[in-house]
Formats: C-alpha cells, structure tokens, sequence
C-alpha cells in the first residue's frame, strides 16, 4: 500500500489470517522437507543441485521485455534491476516441470559497506513482490537500503510468476465480495455464485493450482538465497510474509540470518475462527480511532466527545448504507460494502489513521469527506487487485490459491449461516461483511492441507517480531502465538495502531529498533513497547 501494506480481503480471504498446501503435493509438502539440508535437499528427494547453482543474471527493468514484468515495474526508480529464477514444480519430483520467478532489487548505493542481501514479501498472499517493492522505492523502508540489496520476487501463483488467473480479469472472473441481501439469508445464494467462479480456477489455472502455497514458496526461497549468493537468509516479511518467514525458519533454520516479522500472522490457523478474530480486531481498531477524535472534545471532533455514543451512531449509519447509498465525491455511489472497504483501508494504514473519523463523520452526517474518501479508496482498490487503469492484478485469485492450499477448511452453508450472529457480536460494523470470510475457500477446486502450520525452528537464530497493539488485520494476539510457535523470537509492540508499520515516517521507534537489528544484530529487550 503506497503506505499501507496491503493485507487480504477479508469476505474473500481472511487470510491475513492464512492457511495450508494443496493434497495433490501432500509428497513435496510433508514430512521429509523438515529434513533438508543446507542445500535444500530432503532424504529421498531427487537432485536439486542445479537449482541451487543457478546464478540470477540481473538487468535494468527498464529494459524487461516481459508484458507483465514490465507492467509491475513501469516507473519504477531507474535503479531497479529485474531478474528471473527457475524452481521445480515438484521440489520431490523435479521431472514435473518447471515454473519461473520474477525478480526484483535495489543494490544499495553504498556497496563498499554492503551488509549483502535483504529479501522482503508483502504479504497477501497474493501480493507482487516486484509492483510492492516498486511503490516504497529504494528508500522506502527505513534506513534498511542504506546497507541492504533490496530484493523481492512474485511467488508462484502471483504476478509474473506464473499467476493463477480464474478467467484472465475482473469481467471474467466474476466472484462475489459479500451476499446480496443482508444478513445470513444471502448466504446460500452467495456461496452458490462463489462456487462456480472457483470452478473456473481449475480449467484456467488447473496447471499451477496443485503447487502452490506456503511450503513450496519456502523451497523457492532458499533457492533464491543460494541464487543470491548468500550464506544466510536476511529476510523482512510483512504480514502473511511473516508466516512465510516462519516456515522458512522450520525448514531451515540454519540457514536463518536477521528475520524481521512486522504485522504478525497467525501461524495454525483455522478459516472460522481467524476472521472472527479478525472481524473482533477491527472492530477494536475502529473503536480506537474514534476515541482518539472524541477525547479531543465536541470542538475538535465531529463524531463527539462520547465515544459509546459516536460508535453507536457509526452502526446505525452504515446499517442505512444497505437500503440508501451515499452520493460520492467523483459521482460515484458508496453503499455499505464499499463504506467497509474503505474504512478497512485506513484502519489498515498507520499515516492515513487519522483519516478514519473524517470518512465516518462523512457517513453519519452525508457531509463532504475530504481527503478520506480518496485515500480510503486507494486503500481498498489495492486490497482488492483494482489498478488506476482499471486493469486486474490478480491478488484475488493468487490469494484464494495460497490461503485454500494452506488449509484443509472448507465450510458447508450451513455452518456458515449458523455462524453469522458470531461475526455480528464480534463487530456490529464489520461482522456482516467478514462473516462470508470463512467460506472464502467453499468451492475451491483442490485439496489443502496444513504442512505449513508447524513453523518450530530449533536451531534458528532469534527472529524479531513486530505488532502494533490496534493492528486490524493481524491482531496482536498473534504475536504471542507466533512467537510461542516458532521459539527463537524477541517480541515487540507499539500502542500505536496500523498495520505492518515498519518504514512509515511516523512510527520512529519500530523504524529505529528493526534498523538495529537489521544493520548492526542488536536486538531489543523481549515484550518491550514503543510509546
């Protein structure tokens, strides 16, 4: 997110919450891998020296020739380079074919310090990596570019990376958000609608579907380290990236260097009740940015100086927006679905946070929402895939792919309806919208599994984990769960809120603290909290 990393939408994926690998690569995904070598190699596993002994050939992405390459790096900083890596579909049976990654990096300009090379992922999962790492730009995240090569790639399934595209664009690829008529009675129909547009995943992307997910992106990333010419993987991941960090570290955890996680993921878990505690966190989030505006008073804040009563007001108000849309700057509509998104959207966002009253104010009172509006849309125009050109990246679908690899969760109508007062209890506002969330992989066309919920990594060096105390999208509760999951971890908060916040200009002490770790080891006391 031009500032806002962007997370999965949750009535489509509630991932930022996750989940597992596809049955069909039940081989690859399981048991032996956790018995990898440095190089890679797991007991039974066919030869995989080639791969580990490719060496990436790097060029300006200027000149990239590749359609889509090129459209995710186009106007980028002209230091970026563009580079491609070559994996196996089947890291247990190499003979299966093979699939390309894009690359992408920025070579710190001070090469003669050079720590070596710092490997990010957005998160999602879904997201390009190379579009991402385009919008921050080589100085985008803190002071990590002034020693660091800044690399990031397309995981399988995403962007130039052989994307999982169910039906090749938006118009194609038809799959509802959330259930036409309010409440558990839409359900049924939406399930319905849903299911048929995942069916189509399977005859457009049938080839890639079965070789996706978590595990197999953490094969790929240690073939990228080998690639990159490292003995150690420095990695920084960002919300569903810091899941993929953990399974990385159980996989391999001698070859760990410094691991930042910041906006941290849940590492097992479970479609139903990871919305809910997303739609739980939200609701607290939201709550939050009211009562920064109300305790400034009834002068200083339009919402109030109650809070009870402001957040009151903001239910009833986005109730109205089922039956009677709001006339928009740009003269566009803005029903209750798109009110959430966009809220979500500066929830999400630690600069735009103080927007967040100003749109609801807008909604309550039908008044003019300023800067807001623009900056909410944004928001949720980069959660959903939606380009400027209104083009179609594919996040959806690349995220639908890895979370319904990742898990085996696939909920009948039935327990979807019965669960439906659940997500209202849990937030008034968001519930009615998330609670289509733990559908979100009924009617996917493969198999899941949960391979990539053991995320143990004995052996690893200490990993520094990072959430902000109202983040929206990964509560801070999983913090603690991750951390207690994968052992070698130093945790830290902030009692700020947003999401993945490290390299925004306002959250000086995360910046300060993940910049230590990154450039010179030094690590933060554990449980401490940037005020």
């Amino acid at each position: 997110m031009t500032s806002v990393r962007r997370t999965p939408r949750p009535p489509r994926l509630p991932r930022a919450a996750k989940v597992s690998a596809p049955l069909a690569a039940a081989v690859l995904l399981a048991p032996g891998i956790t018995g990898c070598s440095d190089s890679g190699q797991a007991a039974g596993e066919r030869d995989l020296t080639s791969y580990y002994e490719q060496h990436i050939t790097w060029k300006p992405c200027a000149r990239e020739t590749d359609r889509a390459v090129r459209e995710e790096t186009e106007k980028a900083d002209a230091r970026a380079e563009c580079g491609r890596l070559t994996v196996p579909y089947s890291y247990a049976d190499p003979g299966k074919g093979e699939l390309r990654l894009a690359l992408m990096r920025y070579r710190t300009k001070d090469q003669e310090h050079r720590a070596g090379s710092l490997v990010l992922n957005f998160g999602g999962p879904g997201e390009s990596g190379l579009r991402e790492l385009k919008e921050y730009g080589p100085d985008g995240f803190s002071k990590a570019g002034t020693r660091y090569d800044l690399v990031s790639f397309d995981p399988r399934g995403v962007g130039a990376s052989s994307p999982v595209l169910c039906g090749g664009g938006p118009a194609a690829y038809e799959r509802p958000t959330s259930p036409d008529l309010p409440g558990a009675a839409g359900m049924a129909d939406f399930l319905e609608a849903q299911e048929k547009a995942l069916q189509r995943c399977k005859r457009t992307a049938g080839r890639i579907i079965p070789y996706v997910g978590t595990v197999n992106a953490a094969r790929d990333l240690d073939v990228l380290r080998a690639a990159l010419g490292e003995k150690k993987l420095d990695y920084l991941g960002f919300s569903y990236g810091t899941k993929l960090g953990a399974v990385y570290a159980h996989h391999f955890p001698k070859n760990v260097g410094r691991m930042v996680m910041d906006g941290v993921d849940e590492p097992a878990p479970n479609l139903k009740d990871t919305t809910l505690a997303q739609t739980a966190a939200y609701q607290r989030a939201l709550r939050h940015a009211v009562e920064l505006c109300t305790s400034r008073g009834d002068e200083d804040c339009m919402l109030g100086s109650d809070t009870d009563k402001a957040m009151a007001n903001v239910a009833r108000a986005f109730n109205r927006l089922d039956d009677a849309p709001l006339d928009w700057p740009g003269g566009r509509k803005v029903d209750r679905e798109a009110a959430i998104e966009e809220t979500m959207g500066l929830l999400r966002s630690r600069e735009s946070l103080p927007e967040t009253p100003n749109l609801l104010a807008a909604i309550i009172y039908h008044v003019r929402p300023g800067e807001a509006a623009e900056l909410g849309r944004a928001a949720a125009d980069r959660a959903t895939g939606r380009r400027e050109d209104s083009g179609h990246d594919g996040v959806e679908e690349g995220m639908t792919a890895i979370n319904c690899a990742d898990t085996t969760d696939r909920y009948t109508v039935e327990q979807v309806v019965s669960a439906y007062h659940e997500f209202v209890r849990a937030s008034p506002v968001f519930g009615p919208f998330m609670a289509a969330g733990m559908a979100a992989c009924t009617g996917w066309p493969q198999p899941g599994d949960a391979a990539s919920h053991d995320v143990r990594a004995d052996g690893a060096p200490k990993i520094l984990m990072h959430t902000t105390e109202y983040d929206p999208a990964t509560p801070v509760q999983w913090l603690r769960r991750m951390a207690a999951a994968v052992g070698p971890a130093v945790t830290m908060t902030d009692t700020g809120g947003g999401h993945s916040v490290y390299g925004t200009q306002d959250a000086g002490c995360v910046n300060e603290r993940i910049d230590a770790f990154l450039l010179d080891g030094t690590l933060p006391p554990d449980r401490s909290t940037c005020t």
